[in-house]
């Protein structure tokens, strides 16, 4: 009788399991590799935005204490000129400085180390202007009324005024933030932030909402502010501006109160 001998063939099945398992556990690490990844990235975009918003915080901040300053020196002159007699009576209180913020950089304290480090980022910071009145124009075939501005504080060469709009010269991501001091007995109030396009391909809109703003009016006591503020990327020649969905509105044309900027991040 004839014995039959070992199979050749005989380890097949295992070894296309164990190729398998392999295949199975690089794709797992692979996919835990990505997960990893997102995860630091929406970590670090998160903060790169919470300090850009305690960055603009500062700079209102350091604005206002600018204005107070100033407003107390001329205060100080004009107590000075007073005569003795004229002193019983409080003298009118000085006007207001025009809202030119002299700031020539933006602060950045340096996390963990407690230090302070100057940082000269590119920024646009649009002020109502008092001056001038709230005017209507038309946006998507509907009569929208536009805020007067006027260029505050400015850094670099990436953005500039235009025609009461910011008008974006250097590609890059931005943030831009926006506040309007409403003062109208409409239920609500509210406003856009849109981004003009310069090149448009195919069937995209030129016009694109970044931001949208809207706040309760309470019609005893008709005063409410209503604030913006995101990351967006900017091309050449593309411009930001400020429409309110009203065709007549009244709001503050205090340059603390109602503003538009932007700060070039990248």
């Amino acid at each position: 009788m004839v014995s039959a001998g070992p199979n050749p063939e005989g380890g097949g099945p295992a070894s296309g399991q164990e190729s398998g398992g392999r295949r199975l556990s690089w794709l797992v690490l692979l996919l835990t590799l990505a997960a990893v990844t997102s995860s630091s990235l929406s970590a670090l975009s998160l903060y790169h935005l919470l300090a850009l918003r305690a960055e603009v915080e500062e700079l209102r901040s350091e604005v206002f204490r600018r204005r107070e300053e100033q407003q107390e020196a001329r205060h100080g002159e004009t107590l000075q000129q007073m005569s003795s007699r004229a002193r019983k009576s409080s003298p009118d209180p000085p006007h207001p400085p025009d809202p030119q913020p002299g700031l020539s950089f933006v602060r950045k304290r340096s996390v963990g180390t407690g230090t302070e480090n100057t940082v000269s980022q590119p920024c646009l910071q649009m002020l109502a202007d008092s001056n001038r009145k709230t005017f209507q124009k038309e946006f998507a075939l509907e009569p929208y009324t536009a805020i007067p501005w006027q260029a505050g504080l400015r850094r670099g060469s990436a953005l500039e005024a235009e025609s009461d709009s910011i008008l974006v010269r250097e590609e890059g991501y931005y943030f831009v933030y926006s506040q309007v001091y409403y003062m109208d007995t409409t239920f609500a109030m509210g406003h856009v932030v849109i981004r003009k396009k310069r090149n448009v391909v195919g069937d995209e809109a030129q016009h694109v909402t970044l931001f949208r703003c809207i706040q309760n009016m309470n019609p005893v006591y008709p005063y409410n502010t209503c604030y913006t503020g995101g990351i967006v990327k900017l091309e050449v020649g593309d411009s930001v501006e400020l429409l309110i969905p009203r065709s007549t509105a009244k709001v503050s044309l205090d340059g603390d109160s109602t503003f538009l900027g932007a700060v070039r991040l990248a």
